[in-house]
């Protein structure tokens, strides 16, 4: 794999980076900006963010045309890194709302950036290896995280995570300064954006594989907003404590979606999407009826989350590149506006229905009934196209 690309390596490290700084934001976001906005309102702040990541998306094939990927990737990293920087300085509220807007759109950048190198330089013979290989070595990263920024939070601010994590991203910069130059950019399409989002979805596999991921990013939105805010604000966990919950929690990432990736490309998708979906959906729906402050219950059930969004993701990521060619930038980035979309629907949801929940634990009983119709569109998948 790696001997074939040598660059296919470094893309790895990048996404072990990206990730590792992600993993040390991206839990704390929504009680960092808690502190300065009531959580009604911090719905309304990643609607926000949301928003600026699908207009962004939607200019990326034009963009790449221009600047090709290395400049692309060079200029929204250097862009996220500053950005970092300012949120680990600023105090104010009126400053704090349009840097982290900027900040939450660009690493949807990145994360497309990363993706489309991953498919100039793989093969469609080994998709199911190198997506699992890759998911595996990202949310190594994640778990590292979580290991850390507990302890961090427990001992320092905020602003020390923010601050550790811009210097994530300028090691970050410097590995695709120095490793990537000469990047060879494929022939990208010249389609404009309303007939890439009409080929797209007339095309019954990539519609379908869209909808899955949208499914598995708005549990994500939900989780990554709403859990720790429930767990540190309403039970009453200290961050070292939710630092171990979160660790456990995201293991399943790491230890089964690389052979899972490899298990794909011999029997297909359909079945563990169906088994991924019903995983998740029932361990969200645990979760409500949970009333004690255990960290090993908490750690435990949520741990049985991921291992149903584990399967989900490697296998939507699978069955999607399986269906496209590398040219075909404006399809990821289609795919992966899903991210963006599903920060817009999960906080609008939550902001309208926040006002009729009798409490905030109603919030799993939710995201666990909507994922149940992933078990539905997952059954869709025809054998002879997975």
């Amino acid at each position: 794999m790696f001997r074939a690309n040598p660059k296919l390596k470094n893309v790895f490290i990048l996404g072990f980076l990206l990730s590792l700084h992600l993993a040390f934001t991206s839990y704390v976001n929504s009680s960092y900006l808690s502190t300065f906005f009531a959580e009604k309102n911090v719905s309304l702040i990643y609607i926000l963010g949301s928003i600026t990541s699908v207009l962004l998306l939607s200019l990326i094939p034009r963009t790449l045309k221009r600047t090709g990927e290395y400049k692309f990737l060079l200029w929204s990293s250097m862009s996220s890194t500053t950005s970092l920087l300012l949120l680990s300085l600023l105090k104010t509220s009126f400053g704090i709302i349009p840097v982290f807007v900027f900040y939450f759109a660009l690493n949807n950048l990145i994360i497309f950036a990363l993706d489309e190198l991953l498919e100039i330089y793989s093969k469609n013979s080994s998709t199911g290896s190198l997506r699992g290989l890759y998911l595996t070595v990202v949310n190594l990263a994640w778990v590292i995280s979580q290991t850390l920024s507990g302890r961090v939070l427990s001992e320092f601010s905020f602003s020390i995570v923010y601050l550790i994590a811009f210097i994530i991203m300028v090691i970050f910069f410097l590995v695709a300064f120095f490793k990537l130059k000469n990047t060879a950019d494929p022939k990208y399409d010249n389609a404009v954006a309303w007939q890439s989002f009409k080929k797209f979805f007339t095309n019954k596999n990539l519609a379908r594989a869209y909808k899955i991921n949208f499914l598995l990013q708005f549990f994500y939105a939900w989780m990554v907003i709403y859990t720790p805010i429930y767990l540190y604000s309403h039970l009453g966990f200290d961050w070292k404590e939710i630092g171990v919950i979160f660790t456990v929690m995201l293991l399943p990432f790491v230890l089964i979606q690389f052979p899972l990736g490899k298990y794909s490309d011999k029997i297909g998708e359909r079945k563990m999407l169906m088994f991924g979906f019903l995983t998740a959906s029932f361990a969200t729906l645990t979760l409500f009826f949970i009333n004690t402050r255990e960290v090993w219950i908490w750690a435990l059930v949520l741990f049985f989350t991921r291992i149903g969004a584990a399967i989900i993701e490697v296998m939507s990521d699978v069955y999607f590149f399986k269906h496209i060619e590398r040219e075909n930038d404006e399809f990821i980035s289609i795919y992966r506006n899903t991210g963006p979309f599903s920060y817009i629907l999960a906080p609008l949801v939550a902001f309208i229905t926040f006002g009729f929940l009798p409490n905030f634990s109603f919030i799993f009983l939710i995201l666990g009934a909507f994922m149940l119709y992933g078990i539905y569109l997952s059954s869709t998948i025809k054998k002879s196209d997975a």
